[in-house]
């Protein structure tokens, strides 16, 4: 009889697999973790970007003004004053050194200095863009300005980030 019994018991039926979905909440929880970290690395990328931009533009400028006065289109003289206006621009609007807008000649030097971190403007070639860019006749020796503005130009775009993080 107990062998009739086991006779009548059915077989063993397993439970359907769990399907893929709905996740389960923790991966939910990674999904929006992984949302939140996306959105906020493109900001911050975003924001890097337009802080460079204006040095970029700054650069772009200069080297078109370097390339006119290799070509003989503008003077020693026009090469100094618009280099020395590019240069103020940046250090107010793109640096955030609002001092620039009342310094000139050596105040103006001693700030491109610091922001360079170095004395190439007060001692070095850099000194042309003080009040000697003023004189009847500027002994300007521009071949040995343009590496220490290419200089400023690329310290500067670093200090964009240091500057409005």
């Amino acid at each position: 009889m107990e062998s009739d019994l086991l006779q009548q018991l059915r077989d063993i039926h397993l439970p359907v697999a769990p399907g893929w979905w709905p996740p389960a909440p923790g991966w939910w929880l990674l999904a929006l973790l992984t949302v939140v970290a996306m959105v906020l690395l493109l900001r911050r990328i975003l924001r890097r970007v337009q802080r460079q931009r204006p040095v970029q533009h700054a650069r772009r400028l200069y080297q078109q003004l370097y390339a006119d006065y290799r070509a003989g289109l503008i003077s020693p003289p026009d090469y100094l004053h618009q280099s020395n206006e590019l240069l103020k621009r940046l250090m107010i609007f793109a640096l955030g050194e609002y001092q620039a807008r009342k310094a000139n000649d050596d105040q103006w030097l001693a700030l491109l200095d610091k922001q360079l971190g170095a004395d190439g403007f007060t001692r070095g070639p850099g000194k042309l863009l003080g009040n000697q860019r003023f004189r009847a006749d500027p002994q300007a020796d521009i071949e040995a300005l343009h590496p220490l503005l290419l200089k400023f130009f690329a310290h500067a775009r670093a200090a964009t980030d240091r500057v409005n993080a």
